[in-house]
C-alpha cells in the first residue's frame, strides 16, 4: 500500500471509520489495516465481533483450529477471538504450549 493510501487509512480511522470498512474499501485484510495503524502509533480501539464472526469462530475452533489460527483466519486479535468463541457457547481448550 502506498504512503498516501496509508495516510488516508490513518486519517479515516482517526475520524471514526472501522478497520473492517477500511479493509473492504482498500481490498486488504483487516490485519493489514491494524498493522498500518499500530506502526504509526495510532491507538486502536477494540471492535466487537459481528454475530457472523462469532458463529464462524465457534465452528472453526470446534473443527480443531487453535485460537491463534481462528484469529488469523478471521483477521482479528487472539483475545477478541477467545471472547467470541466463549460467546458462541464453546468451551475453550487448555493451552497446548504451541500454535
Amino acid at each position: 500500500m502506498s504512503e498516501e493510501a496509508r495516510a488516508i487509512v490513518i486519517a479515516r480511522y482517526s475520524a471514526g471509520e472501522t478497520t473492517t470498512l477500511l479493509a473492504e474499501e482498500f481490498d486488504v485484510a483487516k490485519s493489514t489495516i491494524l498493522g498500518i495503524l499500530r506502526a504509526n502509533n495510532v491507538v486502536v480501539w477494540r471492535q466487537p465481533s459481528t454475530p457472523e464472526q462469532v458463529v464462524e469462530a465457534g465452528r472453526l475452533y470446534q473443527a480443531g483450529l487453535s485460537l491463534w489460527q481462528v484469529a488469523e483466519r478471521l483477521s482479528v486479535n487472539q483475545e477478541t477471538m477467545r471472547v467470541a468463541i466463549i460467546a458462541s457457547g464453546v468451551t475453550v481448550r487448555p493451552p497446548s504450549g504451541g500454535n
